[in-house]
């Protein structure tokens, strides 16, 4: 299948080497620019343990004892943590609910303070989440996103040519931005060619007023569940063969 990947590219090269080994073909378009921010450094260093929602937040995290204990919002970003150095990382299954039952049932109040290590924008406030719940957790805002104000000539030319079969979204804000970007382009038609791959309902949700040909919601909010998805496409849609020219 021809996928179109919108994530950043940082994580996004991975995630297309994984499509690539099963066959498909992989468009990158970074729909978002990531810009590391300036925090008190210190905040980190003291908390014994960390929440992160995002693999954009371990960059943060790097240089921290290794102990420190790290709840990771799912598999995917659990590994970047433990790429970085980490060993005491503990992995919820890639929901923010699945987050706060993970700290809930494995971290009590009285363990310590607990610091969320997050971007400028969040579809969830985990630290306001989790003091409601009668615990110590500050913000710390670590990473921020940019979106791109214009959709880029490739991207432009594979969607008005058709040669897409899905599109695959990892998160609210990249939803977002693409919605905005077609709309921009004069490029909303050029959905009902293709079915939109988002990771959860909510992301789902920020789309459903473009006209996909079909929308397929990730059977778990991780990378696996996304491929599992696009295995299954790529059985009801085939790519047509092309025949050779006489």
């Amino acid at each position: 299948m021809q996928l179109l990947l919108t994530r950043p590219k940082e994580q996004a090269i991975s995630m297309a080497e994984a499509f690539c080994r099963r066959g498909h073909c992989v468009h990158l378009l970074p729909l978002l620019r990531v810009e590391r921010l300036r925090h008190d450094r210190s905040v980190l260093e003291q908390a014994p343990a960390v929440v992160v929602t995002s693999a954009n937040a371990v960059p943060a995290l790097i240089g921290l004892d290794s102990a420190t204990r790290v709840f990771a919002v799912g598999p995917e970003t659990a590994a970047a943590v433990e790429e970085a150095g980490f060993w005491n990382v503990a992995r919820a299954s890639g929901t923010a609910k699945s987050l706060l039952e993970l700290v809930s049932l494995s971290w009590r109040p009285e363990n310590g303070p607990l610091i969320y290590a997050s971007g400028r924008h969040v579809s969830v406030n985990v630290a306001a989440t989790l003091v409601a719940l009668g615990y110590h957790c500050e913000r710390v805002e670590v990473y921020a996103t940019e979106g791109l104000r214009n959709l880029p000539g490739r991207a432009r030319s594979l969607l008005k040519r058709n040669e897409l079969d899905a599109a695959l979204f990892m998160s609210v804000r990249t939803a977002d931005v693409f919605a905005e970007l077609v709309e921009k382009a004069g490029l909303r038609e050029c959905c009902r060619s293709m079915t939109s791959v988002p990771l959860s309902l909510k992301i789902s949700d920020r789309l459903r007023h473009l006209p996909w040909r079909d929308t397929q919601v990730a059977l778990s909010p991780t990378r696996a569940g996304i491929l599992a998805v696009v295995n299954a496409l790529s059985q009801r849609y085939p790519t047509p063969v092309k025949a050779d020219a006489d």
